[in-house]
């Protein structure tokens, strides 16, 4: 009984020390500097917005994106057997 009497204490006074520690976050200032220097570099990456024209696997379905249509669910599939065994199927 007393240990946990003594535990308890103990960690009480814990986070009593933890809770009056001054805080070291600082506020930043406006991120408009950040934002002008990031769009005057050139980037060698390009958005793609996540289209993808081959059937992936989704949430939900298996699916991919068409341009100017949008998401096309994929209804049918082939698998194939390989040499080993390994079967593998594609959808279309």
């Amino acid at each position: 009984m007393i240990s946990k009497l003594s535990l308890t204490a103990a960690t009480l006074a814990a986070a009593i020390f933890v809770a009056t520690l001054p805080g070291s976050a600082t506020t930043v200032g406006g991120l408009a500097p950040l934002k002008t220097i990031a769009g005057a570099q050139q980037s060698m990456v390009e958005k793609t917005f996540g289209w993808h024209r081959t059937c992936r696997r989704g949430l939900t379905d298996w699916h991919k994106h068409v341009p100017g249509v949008g998401r096309v669910t994929c209804t049918t599939k082939k698998c194939t057997v390989n040499r080993l065994g390994v079967r593998r199927c594609r959808w279309y």
